[in-house]
């Protein structure tokens, strides 16, 4: 692609004496000591080929002037030794300047040595307009590769004074398209060479360098103006309704001609409402409102007629315009046939990029455009083709040289500050770069229509042999891509990095990444994609180091501290009934931190706690009519302690053999019957109730004044650390998505892997002290001990 386009212009010329002055602050190193005639000579010869791009001065005039200037041997011969250790001892613009006195010693001025002559004062020019700007790496390339050219014998370094012009019209336009061309006669040269292969090639890396330091001294780009558009708003995925009405739709069979993937039928969603408990004190957060949500049923706007085949249960998992079908697609099945294989998304991919760069048709490449953004962001067609929409500043940062798309999970905001001893995340917001020439190409571009888009689909198909391709399955496929088939990946980094809505996908909100893991696995998904090598991923470098994910995610040195100091407020009981209920509630928090419940009223009934075989069975969303009971393995710590706090009330029990109550309670719970084990002791003493959340936060409050859902976001982040596979995560803390319940029809899940996580709750165990702790059975002693 050529460089001079629209969105770039020439950079304002600085004056003759401000070259001058550059030249004379380089000369004032201590390298140019001594040599003040050769800084006087580099700035004569920069002021010759400054006055000729100025005053379009006839380019045989110029070299007259430049040899002139040489015949005065402003180099002293001491520095004329040319050896190679000799010379790379001098600074590099003076370097050039020996290497050009040197040609002068020639006996016959040939028109070949005119012409090195010509470009090696185009290398010094370029290099002190490059000093000028601050463009030292280009300003070094520039002067470097043309020294090797002149200086080495090699031929992949002199190869380029027989591709070169002799002496081109001097105009900067002119000039940087001899230089381009000289790349694409390259390009047809080397065309059986995959685009990795072509620009590793000594000759391709030596005119690339020197093309990049010309164009930048000369040159600027454009920031380019963007149309604001005030319906577009920021995304957010708190904010995501699951789905969104769908403008301007053909509801007409018949007048639809595009498969019918593509054919949306207007609806609406309904939810049952969340119902999380509430507490005095505690505001229910969006996460928590976000961790009870269900699957929501769909119900028509009108009526329909259509065949089963339309009917929108089975069209749901198309809707591409905010991603709520992606999570239809991450069933433990490898027979989902709207999932294509690896290699037809590679041939997708490479035959967008070959259009983006190579088609003739102009209406194609326009649309290869749109499509390769999508393929690459999982940003919808749709939006991508409305006007206003690429670069709008709350989705897209454009930048001159770098740019990337940025989301907001739309977390809860913390009430202090970040602390990076206490909290594991710092923010919510996930960037993902773009390509800049791709942004550039589309804003300088004409939007592709509706129907351009679906032509050129057509086409696709036919020229790649893949006939169910559709707009959904380029929207869909990074997603697919990063949970099925990249190495180390999962369909919850494809959720992360593909904005899945929160309601599909509560599980972002209880996790933790680093900022560097997203852009990893991002970068693979891409290469994954570009098998042929048809796609420059360059543009993908290291952004600043950050953590991203739960806002209440707290590190496990701090979850430690916690653990200690509910001990140590136990032991500091003042009598037998204070030292019931603060063990209660010590063991309440034990029971949360090992098993990842959510901390609701009376978890853990008897009948659901197998001490002996360690499971919990669990169904911790309250209020609902519709059960989803889960297995929760009990790793060995915790049936100690929880049988540790059983033998404890029954222990409370013989001690107080008077309240009746409370006698019959321990009883039931002795026998295992369907009652809640964690209990507390009434006002009066006198009965036993189950613990609330609401009880936990209030009687620990001085010690962590944080709603006790914490122990949830930081189960469910530590198990990701642990390296537990993500479908075994969510199947034990809740988090699995519609059809998707582990031992369920559609499950390829076994109790034993299940039972397997076990083992990480109890690394978890150790990690929080919580295997040195014992609680004793002794109700004269109110202390715990430490064994």
């Amino acid at each position: 692609m050529s460089t001079i386009k629209s969105h770039y212009h020439l950079r304002d010329v600085p004056s003759l004496d401000v070259i001058k002055q550059t030249i004379n602050h380089q000369g004032d190193h201590d390298d140019f000591k001594n040599r003040e005639r050769a800084v006087a000579a580099i700035g004569d010869i920069v002021a010759v080929v400054q006055e000729g791009y100025c005053n379009a001065d006839h380019q045989e005039q110029l070299i007259n002037k430049v040899i002139k200037i040489l015949h005065e041997r402003p180099v002293a011969e001491r520095d004329m030794h040319i050896g190679r250790s000799e010379l790379s001892e001098k600074p590099l613009i003076m370097q050039v300047l020996i290497l050009m006195q040197n040609i002068m010693y020639k006996r016959r001025q040939t028109v070949r040595l005119r012409q090195k002559l010509y470009w090696l004062a185009i290398a010094l020019h370029t290099a002190v307009l490059l000093i000028y700007h601050g463009k030292k790496t280009h300003m070094h390339n520039i002067l470097m590769q043309f020294k090797l050219a002149q200086f080495s014998k090699a031929a992949t370094r002199t190869w380029i004074w027989r591709e070169l012009p002799e002496i081109p019209e001097q105009k900067v336009d002119n000039i940087l398209i001899s230089l381009q061309d000289v790349s694409k006669r390259l390009a047809i040269k080397y065309g059986d060479r995959t685009q990795k292969e072509f620009l590793k090639l000594p000759d391709v890396r030596q005119i690339n360098k020197i093309i990049a330091s010309y164009q930048d001294a000369h040159y600027v780009k454009k920031r380019l103006k963007i149309e604001p558009n005030n319906q577009i708003k920021p995304i957010s995925l708190a904010n995501q309704p699951v789905l969104l009405a769908v403008n301007n739709v053909q509801n007409d069979l018949g007048s639809n001609d595009e498969h019918f993937e593509d054919f949306v039928l207007e609806s609406q969603s309904q939810f049952y409402t969340a119902m999380t408990e509430s507490y005095e004190g505690l505001t229910t957060t969006y996460e928590e409102s976000i961790d009870h949500y269900d699957p929501p049923f769909i119900s028509y706007e009108v009526t329909t007629d259509l065949p089963k085949g339309l009917s929108f249960p089975l069209q749901t998992i198309d809707l591409s315009l905010q991603q709520n079908h992606i999570s239809q697609q991450e069933l433990a099945l490898n027979s989902n046939v709207r999932v294509l294989p690896k290699s037809s998304y590679q041939r997708i991919f490479s035959a967008l990029c070959q259009d983006t760069q190579f088609s003739t048709n102009t209406s194609n490449r326009d649309c290869a455009y749109i499509l390769l953004l999508s393929m690459i962001t999982a940003l919808p067609i749709k939006s991508l083709t409305i006007a206003g929409y690429i670069g709008h500043p709350s989705i897209f940062k454009i930048g001159l040289n770098r740019s990337y798309i940025h989301h907001s999970l739309g977390i809860t905001k913390r009430q202090e500050a970040f602390n990076g001893s206490k909290y594991e995340n710092q923010l919510d917001i996930i960037k993902i770069p773009v390509p800049q020439w791709l942004i550039d190409e589309i804003l300088t571009g004409e939007l592709p229509s509706d129907n351009g888009i679906q032509e050129y689909l057509t086409y696709l198909r036919a020229k790649i042999s893949l006939p169910y391709l559709s707009t959904n399955r380029i929207e869909t496929a990074l997603h697919v891509v990063l949970s099925r088939y990249t190495p180390n990946s999962n369909a919850h980094i494809a959720d992360l990095i593909c904005r899945t809505p929160a309601s599909q996908a509560p599980a972002m909100y209880y996790s933790s990444h680093l900022s560097e893991e997203i852009l990893s696995h991002y970068k693979l998904a891409l290469s994954i994609f570009n098998q042929d090598n048809h796609f420059d991923m360059s543009y993908i470098t290291p952004w600043h180091k950050y953590t991203l994910g739960s806002g209440f995610a707290f590190t496990p040195n701090y979850v430690r501290e916690i653990i200690t100091e509910l001990q140590a407020w136990a032991d500091s009981s003042t009598d037998a009934n204070t030292h019931f209920n603060r063990i209660s509630i010590f063991v309440w928090f034990v029971l949360c931190l090992l098993t990842g419940v959510r901390p609701n009223n009376g978890i853990g009934l008897m009948s659901d706690i197998d001490l002996e075989a360690g499971w919990l069975m669990i169904d911790d969303k309250p209020n609902r009519k519709s059960k989803s009971h889960r297995l929760i393995p009990l790793c060995s710590t915790l049936i100690r302690l929880l049988s540790d706090y059983r033998s404890y009330l029954i222990g409370y029990q013989l001690n107080n053999l008077l309240k009746q109550e409370i006698s019959e309670c321990i009883d039931e719970i002795r026998l295992g019957n369907e009652i809640a084990l964690l209990r507390l002791l009434s006002e009066n003493f006198s009965t036993l109730d189950v613990i609330k959340r609401g009880d936990a936060y209030h009687m620990t409050k001085d010690i962590i004044d944080t709603d006790p859902y914490w122990t949830r976001h930081f189960v469910r982040t530590q198990l990701e650390r642990l390296g537990v596979d993500m479908v075994l995560i969510n199947a034990v803390v809740g988090h699995e998505k519609a059809r998707q319940h582990a031992l369920g029809r559609f499950s390829s899940l076994s109790k034993h892997q299940i039972k397997q996580v076990g083992d990480q709750f109890e690394q978890l165990a150790e990690t929080l002290g919580l295997k040195e702790i014992n609680i004793k059975n002794n109700h004269d002693e109110w202390s715990m001990s430490c064994s």
